[in-house]
């Protein structure tokens, strides 16, 4: 499917998804698009940067630990960047977010393994946030 098939075509929320293991990506994808959303989905920050170049999505929800570029450096590229600074992001991880280097640049941290509705949640109230400022700046 191309980019522009994907970003928007269909007036889903669209998230972009960065999670380097293919399990947890495709578990990922099919919850999301389950609860109505489209979902972009990059092995890591590197390929998510490069997604991002051509889209810009309603929420980003990223692992942390990732090769090429971790979360970490995923997040303070997309907080440099002026188009997408004020994009919600979610930062998943095994660990806790006081372990995690930069998680404050993320809006919400979501530890794996925890509760999927919750997950769900946090996604929903993101997009609600996302949507309420993109409106207050128009």
């Amino acid at each position: 499917m191309l980019i522009a098939e994907v970003a928007g075509m269909s007036g889903k929320p669209l998230i972009l998804l960065a999670e380097d293991e293919r399990a947890i990506r495709k578990v990922m994808e099919i919850l999301l698009e389950s609860e109505g959303h489209e979902v972009l989905a990059a092995k890591n920050g590197r390929e998510a940067l490069d997604l991002l170049e051509d889209v810009t999505p309603n929420v980003i929800i990223t692992d942390y630990m990732m090769p090429e570029m971790d979360g970490a450096a995923f997040l303070r590229a997309v907080r440099g960047d002026a188009r997408l600074r004020k994009l919600p992001v979610l930062l998943m991880s095994s660990a806790q977010p006081t372990e995690l280097p930069d998680h404050h640049l993320a809006d919400q941290v979501f530890l794996k393994g925890g509760e999927l509705g919750s997950l769900l949640g946090i996604v929903a109230s993101l997009i609600a946030r996302g949507a309420s400022s993109s409106a207050e700046s128009s």
